[in-house]
């Protein structure tokens, strides 16, 4: 039975419930549901070749991750299995294991948690990404790649370079995947299978960059990122972040020289150049998110402009098409939109956009008919500026504008001709027009002392008239004898033209590079292209009157000239003086033998690698040979060379050997049978001699055949190296030039008398 406060207690009850029961409701979060993007989503995604690959931009990465609110990520190609061991015996798939677990702690301590491998294998150096692509291959890798920016969405893709002569062909490669991958993502005709079986969505990313760190000869940076700046939220500078994280990355012996507090090498800017994009751009950028989180001039943020001319090459007096579009990604309605098309001076633009209202997920374009003055200039590529105006709901004025650039043509073009990685790097802009960035791909061409070479030149006419023209070439070296210095020339309408400059360089000259200058010069047109020479020693290869005995002794080599490899000759680390590291060698052969003997004044001889551990030659002390026998400089990269590497002494006190990087690596017994290998310690260093049979080689030589040729010298001065351990600090070379050991072409030129 109820009493009077029962009552009371049980109606202030149903009160309460009824008055609280909707705020209650209200007051609930709502279960929310999970996505994919919430996961895996980033702002930011460096892609690179190998573990370390990402060190100059985790200072940039730790900014935007620390402190402003980005999520970032790196996508490694291989786990840099390749490389060497400072910590350790591993090597190959052991080592890409420990530099794994180095990259991603290295990154995790500055706020990178996505990191993701497209395993594929770092098979050696290499300086050609044609190389690369025959190891790698080109639809899986370029498909996974298309995969993870889908899966993981980037605004931004951060990437190496991928010039030709930029260094490691896998960077090289890797970029060029990288910025295919950046074009492919968004379509969904690309590897539709993602999109069908594994329901995927396609994705476009709005700007990639590529890392000046890794070459950008010709261009200006186009966003810095200082390091030199403190965190707010680590009280450290981005530099001092940046080398403590990299210290992990010991197996690479990265905890030598990132010290704390960073050195003064390490406090510059981290630099950028913008390669592609959809988004409207700024005339300089100081953000890499710029038009991502918040709008470019006056736009609101996440809306596209592109600008499309129908070719980058036009004739002066020739005509285009530009196409513009824009896409309104933003959260606000565009009302009363227009694009325009601004031309270079004195150029004729025709075509206009009707004003539309453009919401939030719609699109507009224009089509452009650009008329070229016969006068156009020919010297720079010139600008197109697209710009879009409009309106939003509370009548602000948004607008902002894009650039592209086309290069103007005369009737007769000229360029040097370049070498074949940098034809083939032409090539690929081309074919995903960005030519903007041959910039990056300077002409070179290699001669041998004492030799005469071709200074190639290229003519071609885009006109439908036969053309007379004067071609002339300069050298800056006044000891080399041009057979003539200039040419008059017919090109023929619509042809193609090489002209050749034969160029006689001294036998005594020096190794070294000097400028080349091609003029072209017809009725008011003057054009000019310029190059660089690089001069390789060579040498005759004198038949042998009796085989020697491969023992280490080189006294029966006595009367061979012999060719040395100063200690200044070096191609990477230091020397303190002659008695480090100098060599010398001589060179015979017979019907079954190219025979080398190799002395090497070495003051701290290293025996650190074990019996079974024959590869990587470039650890410890060591002597390369290199052979091209294609003929001089005619490899584009090593795989179709001979190259060894040799252990003077291993830790039992035995001569070893290997092939690295070339057409068929591995111990020689199994990819050089009959090669016979003998050492012996001398009073201030040790002798090396090597007989290695012409069967070996992937080509033939005769009598009276050139090839190329080099040998490089690896030095550790570390008398207690432990095991294994990769302890190498000079490297010298007979032709020496930087990453000699992966690029035949500037090896040294040799003929058999």
């Amino acid at each position: 039975m109820f009493t009077k406060l029962n009552y009371r207690v049980f109606l202030l009850a149903i009160v309460v419930l009824v008055l609280t029961g909707p705020v209650l409701a209200q007051d609930e979060p709502i279960p929310a549901t999970a996505s994919s993007a919430d996961l895996m989503k980033v702002n930011l995604l460096f892609v690179g070749a190998h573990p370390d690959d990402d060190s100059t931009t985790t200072a940039t990465l730790a900014r935007y991750a620390l402190d402003e609110g980005a999520t970032t990520g790196v996508v490694t190609a291989t786990r840099g299995e390749g490389g060497g061991n400072a910590i350790g015996r591993e090597l190959g798939t052991a080592l890409g294991i420990v530099r794994e677990t180095e990259e991603r702690m290295a990154l995790d301590s500055l706020g990178v948690n996505h990191v993701n491998y497209l395993n594929e294998v770092d098979w050696a150096f290499t300086t050609s990404a044609s190389a690369t692509e025959q190891y790698w291959g080109y639809e899986e890798p370029l498909g996974n790649l298309v995969r993870l920016y889908r899966v993981m969405r980037p605004d931004v893709v951060i990437t190496m370079n991928p010039s030709a002569g930029s260094g490691h062909g896998q960077h090289q490669y890797v970029a060029k995947l990288a910025t295919e991958a950046f074009f492919l993502a968004g379509d969904p005709t690309a590897f539709p299978e993602q999109i069908s079986e594994e329901f995927l969505e396609s994705w476009q990313p709005k700007k990639l960059y590529y890392a000046l760190a890794y070459g950008g000869a010709g261009l200006g940076s186009g966003v810095e990122i200082p390091t030199n700046e403190f965190s707010p939220s680590r009280y450290m500078t981005y530099a001092d972040m940046e080398a403590n994280a990299l210290r992990l990355y010991r197996s690479q012996g990265f905890d030598a020289f990132f010290t704390l507090p960073a050195p003064a090498w390490a406090m510059g800017p981290e630099s950028f150049v913008l390669a592609a994009s959809v988004l409207p751009t700024p005339s300089q950028e100081t953000d890499l998110l710029a038009g991502i989180r918040a709008g470019i001039d006056q736009a609101p943020a996440n809306v596209e402009l592109e600008v499309r001319p129908s070719d980058f090459y036009v004739s002066q007096g020739g005509a285009l098409t530009v196409d513009v579009e824009f896409r309104n990604y933003s959260d606000v309605d565009l009302n009363g939109l227009s694009l325009s098309l601004t031309a270079p001076e004195g150029w004729t633009v025709e075509g206009e956009s009707q004003a539309a209202d453009v919401a939030v997920g719609e699109s507009a374009s224009a089509s452009f008919s650009v008329q070229v003055p016969d006068d156009a200039d020919v010297s720079t590529a010139q600008v197109f500026s697209a710009r879009f105006d409009a309106t939003d709901d509370n009548g602000l004025a948004r607008s902002a504008s894009k650039g592209a650039l086309v290069q103007v043509t005369p009737p007769v073009s000229m360029q040097l001709q370049p070498i074949q990685s940098v034809q083939i790097y032409r090539d690929w802009t081309e074919r995903l027009n960005l030519q903007q960035l041959l910039q990056l791909a300077p002409t070179q061409i290699a001669i041998g002392a004492g030799e005469t070479g071709l200074l190639p030149v290229v003519l071609v006419n885009r006109s439908d008239e036969a053309v007379d023209v004067t071609v002339d070439v300069s050298l800056d070296n006044a000891d080399v004898t041009l057979e003539s210095a200039s040419q008059a020339v017919t090109v023929p309408a619509g042809e193609t033209v090489t002209v050749d400059f034969p160029a006689s360089i001294p036998a005594d000259m020096a190794q070294g590079e000097f400028g080349v200058t091609a003029n072209l010069s017809y009725g008011d047109y003057a054009l000019t292209d310029s190059g660089t020479i690089q001069i390789v020693p060579t040498l005759s290869v004198a038949a042998a009157e009796t085989a020697p005995e491969i023992d280490g002794d080189l006294s029966e080599y006595a009367a061979l000239t012999t060719f040395d490899i100063p200690s200044t000759n070096l191609w990477e680390g230091a020397t303190d003086d002659a008695a480090d590291l100098t060599g010398s060698f001589q060179v015979t052969y017979d019907d079954e033998f190219l025979y080398v003997a190799v002395a090497v004044t070495d003051d701290t001889v290293v025996s650190n690698i074990a019996p079974n551990d024959v590869k990587g030659h470039w650890r410890s002390d060591s002597v390369e040979i290199t052979i091209d026998p294609q003929g001089p400089g005619a490899s584009e990269h090593t795989l179709t060379t001979f190259k060894t590497g040799i252990f003077p002494f291993d830790t039992e006190g035995n001569v070893q050997a290997e092939r690295d990087a070339d057409a068929n690596q591995g111990l020689i017994a199994d990819t050089a049978p009959g090669m016979l290998v003998a050492s012996q310690a001398t009073d201030d260093g040790y002798n090396v001699e090597v007989a290695i049979p012409w069967s070996a080689l992937p080509a033939e030589l005769a009598q009276g055949d050139s090839f190329g040729f080099d040998v490089l010298l690896y030095d550790c001065d570390k008398a207690d190296a432990s095991v294994g351990e990769n302890c190498n600090e000079a490297r010298t070379a007979w032709s020496a030039w930087p990453e000699i050991q992966g690029n035949p072409r500037l090896w040294g030129h040799a003929t058999l008398e």
